[in-house]
């Protein structure tokens, strides 16, 4: 009987040794999402005139490190972005040098924040 007991407290100090040390190891891993902040723009875009042409708009704007979301909508671009990383003027820019569906190199968007 007591080589039970022996052995069952064995067990159990190392389990909570174990647990113990996850939990430490858990902590230290975990991100802390409150430091990181974003930032909300929404423009009015011209001569977006099809679907295709949003989607290049919102691929380039994907690229540039700091976005985290583009939603359009008809001539408006809602950006949820992260001021740390990415400043309104470089949004701005991606937007206005991204081409159309019918000529990739042309420089047509032109970009406005959109008023409520």
């Amino acid at each position: 009987m007591k080589i039970n007991l022996l052995k069952a407290s064995k067990y159990l100090a190392i389990l909570t040794i174990v647990l113990f040390a996850n939990a430490a190891n858990a902590q230290t891993t975990t991100k802390d999402s409150s430091k990181v902040k974003t930032a909300t723009i929404t423009y009015s875009v011209s001569d977006i005139d099809c679907k295709t042409d949003s989607k290049m708009v919102e691929t380039a704007l994907y690229r540039k490190k700091g976005v985290k979301s583009v939603k359009t909508i008809d001539d408006a671009i809602t950006i949820v972005y992260d001021p740390n990383k990415v400043k309104p003027e470089e949004l701005k820019s991606i937007i206005e040098n991204t081409g159309t569906c019918e000529d990739p190199n042309a420089k047509v968007h032109k970009v406005k924040i959109k008023t409520p």
